[in-house]
């Protein structure tokens, strides 16, 4: 449990970051140049609720063996459920009566999710190298920061 809650400002702070370039992105791309300054807190708000659940899925904490798969529908369907909600009690989605509003906002979160998938990825594969470096300097008796 103390990894768990250790965990969670980290994941919060990645999945806020993450947020704010996908709100970034698409405010820009339907041409709008200003955020509000209320999108701030409110993309926080959800971020949190987004580290605390991403924790909870992809951690191991709760789930010892699960495939990514299973880990990734555990996350990713209450979650857009929640983003949903958000979205409508912050007025980020207004037009709730047309089916192309639903369309766009799946679009966008399966985007959004997309471009995180790839952030992530390219964090693995960093950290990923710094640590293979970290081990070999380890076992040919080198210094390491781990002493």
């Amino acid at each position: 449990m103390k990894i768990f809650i250790k965990n969670i400002p980290g994941q919060s702070a990645v999945t806020f970051a993450i947020m704010t370039m996908c709100y970034t992105i698409i405010t820009l791309a339907k041409g709008d140049t200003q955020m509000p300054v209320i999108r701030l807190p409110e993309l926080f708000l959800l971020s949190v609720f987004g580290g605390i659940w991403m924790e909870f899925a992809f951690g191991t904490c709760v789930f010892k063996q699960i495939t990514d798969v299973k880990r990734v529908f555990i996350f990713i369907i209450p979650f857009s459920v929640i983003t949903f909600i958000c979205a409508v009690i912050f007025r980020w989605i207004t037009e709730l009566k047309v089916i192309s509003t639903y369309i766009r906002f799946v679009g966008i979160f399966i985007g959004c999710g997309i471009l995180s998938i790839i952030l992530f990825e390219i964090e693995h594969r960093i950290r990923g190298r710094e640590y293979t470096k970290k081990l070999r300097e380890y076992q040919n008796g080198g210094n390491s920061n781990e002493q």
